[in-house]
């Protein structure tokens, strides 16, 4: 006679749903007065502090001046005044550098709040009839509570400097 004792069954795994997988944008959400927006991380190639900007005499309100950042000159667009808002605070403003075909442009911006992560399934369609700027809007979601436009950023720079391309 054998003293073994047999192993007790497993026990039953609890069986955990998987959620399915919701891909994600990646956005810049940034301020212009107490209006914010959002544009795609990949549609910028960094965050420039304020600099010391030259004016273009003759030059319409959307386009601050020129900056000189490292050696190469730099338009910079008013992001408020193009997108029908207050000017951005030139002094305390930041600037995000977009590249724009074979050039570097500038967008000036009051403040850069946050990156975000959100599911494509949060994202809402948005009229556009927000802002002056044509096919600029591509959708609207909610983060911490605040409606924010995302934007097609070249759209708007296109607007602004680029009409004879």
């Amino acid at each position: 006679m054998s003293d073994a004792v047999a192993a007790p069954p497993p026990p039953e795994q609890e069986v955990v749903a998987e959620e399915p997988h919701v891909p994600t944008r990646r956005l810049l959400v940034f301020n212009l007065g107490v209006s914010s927006f959002a544009c795609d991380m990949d549609s910028f190639r960094e965050i420039v502090p304020p600099q010391r900007m030259t004016r273009l005499p003759g030059a319409p309100d959307t386009v601050s001046g020129l900056i000189n950042l490292r050696g190469t000159i730099v338009t910079v667009i008013d992001g408020g005044t193009t997108l029908g808002k207050q000017a951005y605070g030139r002094a305390e403003g930041l600037v995000l550098l977009i590249d724009y075909y074979d050039r570097w442009v500038g967008i000036g911006v009051d403040d850069v709040r946050d990156i975000q992560d959100i599911p494509i399934d949060q994202f809402s369609g948005a009229d556009g009839s927000e802002v002056p700027v044509v096919g600029a809007v591509t959708g609207a979601v909610e983060i911490d509570g605040r409606r924010v436009l995302v934007l097609d950023i070249k759209t708007v720079v296109q607007q602004v400097i680029g009409q004879g391309r």
